[in-house]
């Protein structure tokens, strides 16, 4: 059987809300359909971008759910499934393949810093619990937590469903990583302004925040390094990038769920303590998405 490919290029999604807090049921059914018409290919639902830590276990599994339920067969759907306590997790993970998800990405409980073994015994358990393939998530600036190398290849020897691992801490290791794994490893990034730079280090892919606002200009960058045309690449991503670093001093989040109520994609509620972007904040993303 062939090892699963996580597509080069997904966009992690926002979480909508209603203006009273609550899941935009409505709002995911509109956005999967942006995401359609602009030829995304997969979405990362509920990971950092998706405000999983602010859902509740419920929500999220709803998330899921509803994702599920508003995207067609052939477009893959990818749960994070992250959180504190390990049996959360767990049944996370049993839920993303209730609902029929393609794979899940499985990042590292924040805030509480595991050591190695912790962490480890945290990825057997999910993994044990569920036959999806999994991306592991090493986001050492969001978690406090970084993955070690060894750790990483014992885990993926041990575990052969985890075929991938996005990783946005440091990206000098990932040449010993696939030397130790295989070239059929796949290692994604999840910053878009480096991707470029992150696929002559041996990255796959990416998974992509900016892809939300600019869906077709992020693919065509992505879809150009996977076919080694990187200075064409580099070119393309210099041109964005005063809008990506513009767009990244307001908040990706804030600024996609803005944008999105704008195009009366969503509701617009939000949660706190994010707030709504101000009257200048606006105008300085209505400016860069002209």
């Amino acid at each position: 059987m062939a090892q699963f490919r996580y597509s080069p290029y997904s966009v992690a999604m926002i979480t909508p809300f209603n203006l009273d807090d609550s899941i935009d049921e409505s709002g995911i059914n509109r956005m999967v359909q942006y995401y359609l018409e602009h030829q995304v290919p997969a979405l990362i639902v509920s990971g950092s971008t998706g405000e999983q830590h602010s859902l509740s276990i419920d929500e999220r599994i709803q998330l899921y759910q509803t994702v599920r339920q508003a995207a067609p067969s052939e477009m893959a759907l990818y749960a994070g499934v992250a959180a504190i306590r390990t049996r959360d997790a767990v049944r996370l993970a049993a839920e993303a393949e209730r609902a029929g998800h393609s794979a899940i990405m499985l990042g590292f409980p924040p805030y509480v810093r595991p050591n190695q073994p912790e962490a480890a015994a945290y990825v057997e358990s999910v993994c044990s619990a569920t036959a999806l393939p999994v991306m592991l998530y090493n986001n050492p600036t969001r978690t406090g937590f970084n993955l070690e190398h060894q750790t990483l290849i014992s885990l993926a020897n041990k575990f052969p469903q985890i075929t991938s691992i996005k990783e946005t801490g440091s990206p000098d290791g990932v040449i010993r990583v696939k030397e130790e794994l295989g070239a059929d490893f796949q290692v994604l990034s999840g910053i878009d302004a480096t991707i470029a730079d992150y696929y002559t280090k041996g990255y796959d892919g990416l998974t992509s925040v900016a892809g939300n606002l600019f869906p077709v200009e992020m693919k065509a960058i992505v879809r150009l390094l996977g076919s080694g045309r990187h200075e064409e690449a580099d070119l393309r991503l210099k041109a964005l990038q005063p809008k990506l670093e513009l767009i990244g001093s307001l908040g990706w989040i804030k600024a996609i769920r803005h944008a999105f109520a704008e195009q009366g994609i969503i509701s617009g509620g939000f949660r706190e303590p994010f707030a709504p972007l101000t009257s200048e904040e606006q105008a300085a993303l209505r400016a860069a998405m002209q």
